[in-house]
């Protein structure tokens, strides 16, 4: 189901005034920002009150330097919301970039499955993702899901340096093979192009080796990241422009394909597949191996 902000917050409002509460949601969209300015506005429709001064509420969120939700995160919180409210009749956890509980082997999101399969009385769970293809099916089936639509796209300022080369991937033309073969390239470019600019930076720094190599390793990761992050969102505005102006899905294949191939990516990397390898596996055709 996919719906407008406004129209999100509003079945809220009516399901809890009809005492309808889903156990779990899951709402994604593409502007991590506004999911969250959602899912607290949501949040505070289910207590009554500011959901971050209220001890029945729980905020969960990337926190570790791989950017994911970590086992003992989960294991906390689920501990936390078997424990009787401390003032509401009703506990609510909001869990932002959900998808990142199944990265790195998905041990976080397999910890949560059994508080979804029994959830705790009188608790709402708000999973919240840009990029709900990367949850496992196993999350999916639990929660009653919901697609939010109509999000602004804006370039933030951390994002300005890295736009210029997302329009130039996105100009690519994908017709035969060569197009695919030129993103694996541009790609790798990227990448490499990164890692240089990274490294020179922390050549001038008055660092240890090993603390220079980490902290140049976490940087060319979050690079990565930003730039996949871009194109999902440059893909997911393209499709929305297109809708609005009455385009069928069929005719928005070629942008739907290419946010599927950005998650298959993005997930094979986070599952620890070596780089190079990840991203030809994601743009080369299935048919097509190399020698």
């Amino acid at each position: 189901m996919s719906l407008s902000y406004e129209n999100c917050l509003g079945l809220f409002k009516k399901a809890i005034l009809n005492q309808r509460i889903a156990s779990a949601y899951l709402i994604s969209g593409v502007s991590s920002s506004l999911l969250l300015n959602l899912g607290m506005e949501i949040s505070r429709e289910l207590l009554g009150s500011d959901p971050s001064k209220h001890p029945d509420f729980y905020l969960l969120k990337p926190q570790t330097k791989l950017k994911r939700i970590s086992v003992q995160q989960i294991k906390d919180v689920c501990r936390d919301l078997y424990l009787r409210p401390y003032r509401e009749s009703r506990k609510v956890c909001l869990i932002l970039q959900a998808e990142s509980m199944c990265f790195g082997g998905g041990e976080a999101a397999n910890a949560f499955l059994k508080t979804l399969e029994e959830p705790p009385l009188n608790t709402t769970i708000i999973l919240t993702s840009t990029r709900p293809m990367a949850l496992f099916p196993t999350l999916l089936s639990r929660c009653l899901c919901l697609s939010v639509s109509g999000f602004p796209f804006e370039i933030s300022p951390e994002d300005q340096d890295i736009w210029p080369e997302v329009q130039k991937w996105l100009e690519i033309e994908e017709e035969e093979e060569i197009g695919r073969l030129k993103k694996i390239a541009f790609l790798n470019d990227f990448i490499q192009k990164a890692k240089i600019a990274i490294e020179s930076e922390k050549k001038e720094e008055d660092q240890q080796e090993k603390e220079s190599q980490e902290g140049v390793a976490l940087e060319i990761l979050e690079k990565r990241e930003r730039f996949l992050r871009l194109v999902e969102l440059a893909c997911w505005h393209k499709i929305q422009a297109e809708m609005e102006k009455g385009a069928s899905a069929q005719s928005c294949l070629k942008l739907i394909e290419e946010i599927r191939r950005v998650e298959r990516l993005n997930q094979d990397l986070n599952y620890g597949m070596e780089e190079s390898l990840a991203i030809e596996a994601a743009f080369l055709p299935r048919n097509i191996t190399r020698n």
